[in-house]
């Protein structure tokens, strides 16, 4: 039988697209397995227990009793549970979030933090015995209750593993890169895309008026001017038409009365809204009007 003519540039183009899919097979953990082979089976006296479990959406509800609604806002796909114990009280608890994506691993991460110390990950935080962190596609939490000298540093050894063991990084959503820098409290921001989200760090409505749902990314964040602080609402819809009737859904039920987007509150604060295209920008609360038209001209100038 004839064999094809294969080029030898062919063979060599062949070979390094089959070498960059080995590579991307073995660049991260992406198993239970692979995290299982990346902790130990002790350390410092505490002995890993096996076997890990993993949860999916439908089981999530079982591990996380009331609180599994905040991971399925962000699209969690699975959760690898581990555990550590030094005794019959003793417990060490890894759980292991894989979101899918970057943008939703930092999601969860943005929605719970208070102080980002960057010390694990693309982002971390602890705090008494609790350790987060996310990088890549994943969010890690690691608690060690009630903490301890011992247990913090056994929680950091163990963060540490893991967050090498994760190898690639992950790129921020978007549309946080179009938050105006000036005045940003960086440890504020909260990238969701979700309705209930939102109102946990603003309350807006009970009803849905910006029509958040899991194809707007949004984020919401804080601003200090001069020691004044007010907010500011970035929603990126799927297409103008949808940018249009969100705003305006936003200026009938929540800018009542408005005179050209912008309204005063009887405090003297100021909140208005604007439309760039499908991007809707909203500063709540600003101590001054040219502070909110300045913002709102910022964020929605054109970046073409």
């Amino acid at each position: 039988m004839k064999m094809p003519d294969v080029s030898l540039n062919s063979l060599r183009i062949a070979g390094a697209i089959l070498f960059v899919m080995t590579l991307a097979q073995f660049s991260m953990a992406g198993s239970i397995d692979d995290f299982n082979k990346a902790l130990p089976a002790e350390i410092d006296g505490w002995q890993k227990m096996n076997p890990p479990v993993t949860y999916d959406q439908k089981t999530l509800y079982e591990y996380i009793d009331g609180g599994a609604e905040l991971y399925i806002a962000y699209d969690f796909q699975q959760l690898y549970a581990f555990r550590y114990t030094a005794g019959e009280d003793e417990e060490i608890v890894i759980d292991i979030f894989d979101m899918g994506s970057s943008y939703d691993a930092y999601g969860v991460f943005s929605h719970g933090r208070e102080v980002d110390d960057k010390a694990l990950g693309q982002g971390s935080e602890y705090n008494s015995g609790l350790l987060t962190f996310w990088k890549d596609r994943y969010y890690v939490s690691i608690l060690a209750y009630p903490e301890t000298g011992q247990k913090a540093e056994i929680v950091q050894k163990l963060g540490r593993m893991l967050a090498e063991a994760i190898s690639t990084t992950g790129n921020l959503p978007p549309i946080v890169a179009l938050l105006p820098q000036k005045g940003l409290v960086p440890d504020s921001i909260h990238y969701f895309h979700h309705p209930i989200l939102v109102n946990s760090h603003f309350f807006i409505a009970t009803d849905n008026i910006l029509n958040i749902d899991n194809d707007t990314p949004s984020v919401l964040a804080k601003y200090d001017a001069d020691g004044r602080m007010f907010y500011m609402l970035l929603v990126q819809y799927p297409g103008e038409s949808k940018g249009r009737n969100a705003h305006e859904s936003f200026l009938t039920h929540y800018l009542v009365g408005a005179q050209d987007g912008v309204l005063v509150s009887q405090e003297g604060t100021w909140t208005g809204c604007r439309r760039k295209d499908s991007l809707l920008v909203v500063v709540f609360n600003s101590p001054t009007r040219e502070i909110l038209e300045s913002y709102l001209n910022e964020a929605a100038a054109d970046r073409s």
